[in-house]
């Protein structure tokens, strides 16, 4: 996985970590004008509904470039290296189909809002707002991905050698 790419997720998750802390904030923020000063902030579940979404799928494609995701790897790990290199690049190239289908689906409804109008039902958020950060998310997701099976497949043909 070249350094860049690992940088720039890693940031893209630092950014998600920041807009969860942002939303915990306003959540608390609001419970306690609601409990001290009777005031009550509109429109906090579609924020905060926007806020997760975007951490959540902000946070994806680190967790890919660190290969942080939960497997069970007690089989794998006892297979010859030019093996485990194949399965792991196959394994790659199936979460980077999945995610491109993902991509794909979502970058279809996302449309459709975008074409429909559609807001939120509080405040009026463009539905659209919500796709962002999931279609960005997803899309790196299947670059990481992508990346990540070249380098299992190099690190094969190193192994062959």
């Amino acid at each position: 996985m070249p350094d860049p790419v690992r940088t720039f997720t890693r940031w893209c998750a630092w950014l998600g970590v920041c807009l969860l802390m942002l939303c915990a904030t306003l959540n608390v923020g609001d419970i306690a004008t609601r409990r001290i000063v009777s005031l009550n902030v509109v429109g906090m579940v579609d924020v905060t509904q926007l806020l997760v979404m975007a951490c959540a799928f902000l946070c994806i494609p680190y967790t890919f470039s660190r290969e942080a995701h939960v497997d069970v790897d007690f089989v794998v790990n006892h297979l010859h290296a030019r093996l485990k290199s194949a399965l792991m690049a196959v394994w790659n190239l199936c979460a980077a189909g999945l995610m491109g289908i993902v991509t794909w689906y979502a970058g279809i409804a996302a449309l459709q809002a975008l074409a429909n109008g559609d807001t939120s039902n509080t405040i009026a958020i463009p539905i659209t707002w919500y796709w962002w950060p999931l279609l960005f998310g997803c899309a790196l997701s299947v670059v990481v991905c992508t990346l990540l099976s070249v380098s299992y497949l190099s690190r094969m043909v190193r192994a062959a050698g």
